[in-house]
């Protein structure tokens, strides 16, 4: 029973972490980097991670493949989900992906007495990415400095 258990949570660790790693490829390459969000991929990838959702998704996933009735059923999903998540390389897809999950619009900054509007691309540990309408790509400023409100 407990072999089994360990056995499912490495061998599910290892498909989740491909499903993961996808993604977050995806979303460097077409979210940030197209709005030049200068935070390393490492960075990104554990401060979004969630590792209580990935230790089940791990155990689950490892369960369902391995040691299932239906794991034939399951090989097929998770080739499918290999595919969705796979669809974040593709540009236009990485991008509304990452938009979905980070940007935060119309939010209002505020820097001493100087307001403006914008959208929060992304929260960082030291650093907010804002993009304005007027400018491509995306200010970077410390959160030392900025407050933020609806």
């Amino acid at each position: 029973m407990i072999l089994e258990i360990v056995t499912s949570f490495m061998f599910g660790f290892i498909l989740v972490a491909l499903l993961d790693f996808l993604l977050f490829i995806g979303l460097k390459i077409n979210y940030f980097d197209a709005y030049n969000i200068s935070e390393y991929f490492n960075i990104i990838f554990i401060d979004n991670q969630n590792i209580i959702l990935f230790i089940i998704a791990s155990l689950l996933f490892g369960y369902l493949m391995l040691y299932s009735k239906v794991s034939k059923f399951f090989d097929t999903f998770y080739i499918i989900l290999l595919i969705a998540f796979a669809t974040t390389l593709y540009s236009p897809v990485g991008k509304f992906v990452g938009q979905n999950l980070f940007m935060q619009k119309n939010k209002i900054f505020e820097i001493g007495s100087t307001k403006f509007r914008g959208d929060l691309l992304y929260e960082g540990r030291h650093h907010y990415y804002i993009k304005r309408e007027q400018i491509k790509s995306a200010i970077r400023l410390s959160k030392d400095e900025v407050k933020i409100s609806k």
